[in-house]
C-alpha cells in the first residue's frame, strides 16, 4: 500500500509538471495527488478506528488543498503546477527509496 501511494504521488507530481503546458494532465495529476494525500492522511491514524482514519484523511486533504489554493493566489498557474508537482514527486520518490524500519518484535510463536 505504501509503495502504491508513493507511486501515485510521483505520477501525480509529474503529471502536474507536464500539466503546466498540457491542460488535461493537470486534472489527472490532481486526482492522483488527491488519492495520495488521502492515503497519507489515513496512515496517520491507527487502523483500529476506521471512522477516525476517514475523518483525518478528508481533513488532511482539505488542509493540503487549502494550502495549494493559497499558493495559487500568490503564484501563477504554471509556477504553482511545476512547484507543487516537483515537491510531490520528490516526496513520493523519497518514500519509495526509504526502507521500512525493522520491527524487532516477534510476529508469533514460530517467529525465527
Amino acid at each position: 500500500m505504501r509503495s502504491a501511494v508513493a507511486l501515485a504521488a510521483v505520477a501525480g507530481g509529474l503529471c502536474w509538471v507536464a500539466g503546466a503546458w498540457v491542460g488535461p494532465l493537470a486534472w489527472l495529476g490532481g486526482l492522483l495527488l488527491a488519492a495520495a494525500v488521502l492515503a497519507a492522511g489515513a496512515a496517520m491514524v491507527s487502523r483500529t478506528a476506521t471512522w477516525l482514519r476517514v475523518l483525518v484523511a478528508v481533513c488532511f486533504l482539505a488542509l493540503v488543498a487549502s494550502l495549494v489554493a493559497l499558493l495559487g493566489d500568490s503564484l501563477g498557474r504554471e509556477v504553482l503546477l511545476v512547484g507543487v508537482g516537483l515537491l510531490a514527486a520528490a516526496a513520493g520518490g523519497l518514500a519509495l527509496a526509504r526502507r521500512p524500519a525493522h520491527d524487532p518484535r516477534p510476529r508469533g510463536a514460530h517467529a525465527a
